[in-house]
């Protein structure tokens, strides 16, 4: 494979270093892709290294789709971007009766959905759909605040974790952060309390960003040491009660005919 060298247009400072390199949009593209993954991949380390309790949030894209009614079977198995053949023959069964259940004609057996919940690195309960539209809107709130907790923690490991300082990274976690804040607020009334903290958190740290974008020279090291602060405080403990949801009955597989 041969590989071929770009020169880019550079801005030098006063000393001789480079400060700016022009690079076509479609470089940049690639660029900030590239930069989104790797800055996902050192926010999840970070959140190892501190360690976590209890099962791992569902994505919010799976929450959102599963709370607006389609088949969780369905909604796990693009997510993992299995085809439905390729899930069908790792679960050793066929793909009409795959079909049946993601389009809710059939019940899967206890066995068959703990092979389908195999494959898809899920557990049997994230394959049950939910119960109605109260609970729904429970499962909404939940993954609502797991992503407030998901990003708080990115955040965190952003402004205070040992990789380079970047501004680009904060603003659009702490977008994202409000963006999921805000959505909560106006579901749930009695999360204004810790919200509103975790609100004017993020409207400080996104002032400071500004800042520290308007002159990029000598600013971003004084505009971290203030966002340390800020992290620091008291709004950005999570110690709201979790969302509370109301109690539902134990979900039963109803065993099928072994014929599948």
């Amino acid at each position: 494979m041969t590989s071929h060298k770009r020169d880019h247009q550079k801005i030098l400072g006063s000393d001789g270093e480079t400060l700016f390199v022009l690079v076509p949009a479609a470089d940049y593209d690639a660029l900030c892709r590239a930069a989104d993954d790797i800055e996902d991949l050192r926010a999840a380390g970070a959140t190892l290294a501190l360690g976590s309790e209890g099962p791992p949030p569902v994505p919010a894209i799976v929450a959102h789709r599963i709370a607006d009614g389609e088949n969780p079977v369905r909604v796990w198995r693009e997510y993992r971007g299995l085809k439905a053949i390729e899930l069908a023959r790792a679960a050793a069964m066929s793909a009409p009766y795959l079909s049946e259940i993601e389009t809710g004609k059939k019940d899967g057996t206890f066995r068959t959905m703990a092979a389908i919940a195999s494959v898809l690195s899920v557990s049997l309960d994230d394959l049950a759909p939910p119960a109605g539209e109260e609970d729904r809107r429970a499962r909404e709130r939940a993954a609502l605040a797991d992503g407030i907790r998901a990003q708080i923690r990115k955040v965190v490991a952003l402004v205070t974790g040992p990789s380079s300082f970047d501004t680009g990274a904060v603003r659009r976690t702490v977008t994202t952060l409000v963006s999921d804040a805000v959505t909560l607020k106006a579901q749930e009334p009695h999360a204004e309390d810790w919200l509103g903290d975790i609100l004017e958190g993020a409207r400080a740290i996104l002032d400071l960003v500004d800042r520290a974008e308007s002159d990029i020279i000598g600013t971003a090291r004084q505009a971290r040491r203030e966002l340390e602060e800020i992290v620091s405080g008291p709004g950005f403990r999570f110690t709201a009660p979790p969302p509370r949801i109301e109690q539902e009955e134990e979900v039963r597989w109803t065993p099928q005919s072994a014929a599948e």
